[in-house]
């Protein structure tokens, strides 16, 4: 089951983070709804990919470089999404897309390095 929580723990953490965002930067809730959708299509299949990789022992290099590839396929598909969903043209939606993921990315590493998930008891049942 760990795995499980904490595909869903990053999950939940992303759409915090992004959703705060989007309220304070647009005050859309409508937005908020497309955010989450894009995180629900997006952040599990990344973050499954991730794990299992940690799981196999890759390293870390290779996990890097594996992140930075589907952190941008993500940015990629989140537009897409967005630019139908909000009628945008894609130069707006990826930029969304971009502001967004880059916002969740460095606050969620940042609560990483600060103990977010020794605090949730949750990386030891990796």
């Amino acid at each position: 089951m760990g795995p499980y929580i904490v595909i869903l723990s990053q999950l939940i953490l992303t759409i915090l983070i992004e959703g705060a965002f989007v309220l304070v930067w647009k005050s859309s809730t409508e937005i908020l709804g497309y955010s989450v959708l894009a995180n629900l299509m997006t952040n599990p299949p990344l973050n499954l990919a991730l794990l299992y990789l940690i799981q196999i022992g890759t390293s870390s290099v290779s996990i890097l470089k594996v992140t930075a590839l589907l952190e941008i396929a993500a940015v990629i598909a989140e537009a897409l999404a967005y630019r139908g969903m909000m009628k945008l043209d894609f130069k707006k939606a990826l930029g969304m897309s971009l502001a967004l993921n880059l916002t969740s990315y460095v606050l969620g590493t940042v609560l990483g390095m600060l103990g977010y998930w020794d605090i949730l008891g949750i990386v030891s049942g990796l």
